[in-house]
Formats: structure tokens, sequence, C-alpha cells
């Protein structure tokens, strides 16, 4: 009987640990889609399915950063978000959301700890260097 507790304690927790450590893996598709801006992944922060039922002032922020959600109003989106290797000149760090529907991309923002809303497009890495709110 305790054979039987043991090996079912020890599938368990082998289980367990192959679940996280795969919840935590950094897909290549988005690593390639955030280095082509130039950015860095340094790990996997969250993985979430969302019904899109944004706010107008939502959707505005988010296409102002560069993502325009409008068409994907009502459907389910899945959102992953990754914190950077590359931090604000303050130290905070930064992250970045990509979304993709039917597996594929169809968009992503980056995000500024501590500000708000703290939305930015992908693309303007070399204006937040310019304007000194991220290190080099």
């Amino acid at each position: 009987m305790r054979k039987y507790i043991f090996f079912f304690l020890a599938l368990s927790l082998f289980l367990a640990s192959c679940s996280s450590t795969a919840d935590k893996e950094i897909t290549k598709k988005h690593e390639e889609y955030l280095s082509a801006s130039g950015w860095h992944v340094k790990s996997k922060s969250s993985e979430e399915i969302k019904t899109i039922h944004y706010h107008p002032e939502s959707l505005e922020s988010l296409k102002i950063a560069g993502l325009d959600l409008e068409p994907y109003r009502g459907k389910e989106v899945k959102m992953t978000t990754y914190l950077l290797k590359e931090k604000q000149t303050n130290g905070d760090k930064m992250s970045a959301s990509i979304y993709e529907m039917d597996n594929e991309i169809i968009g992503g923002h980056g995000i500024l700890e501590n500000w708000s809303p703290g939305l930015f497009s992908l693309d303007d890495r070399e204006r937040l260097i310019e304007e000194d709110i991220m290190q080099q």
C-alpha cells in the first residue's frame, strides 16, 4: 500500500513540474516577433484567453500603442505577456503582450511598469531610448 501512495505522489509531483515548465515556455514565433522590433524576452509572465469586450477608451489606448482590436470585438483571442530584458531608465520593468487568434499573431504592444496607462507600440524602441524612458 505504501508503494502505491509513494508512486502516486511521485507521479503527481512529476506531472506538476512538467506542466509548470510548459506553461512558462517561450514560444519561438513570439520570440521572433518581438526580436524583429529589437526586443529581448527574459521570461513568460502569463497566458490567457480573453474575449474582446473592451471599452472604447481601452480600444483607443491600444490602438495608439499600435494594436487595433476593433475587428476582433466579441471574439476570443489568446494574450501572452512576456517580461523583457530591457528596463526603463529608472530600473522599472518592461513587458510585451502578444495577441493571437487561430494561432496567428494579430499584434502586440509594450507595457511600462508603474506608468498609466503605460502602453507603447513595439515599434517605439528608438523613441523610448531617445526620450530617456528606456535604458540603451
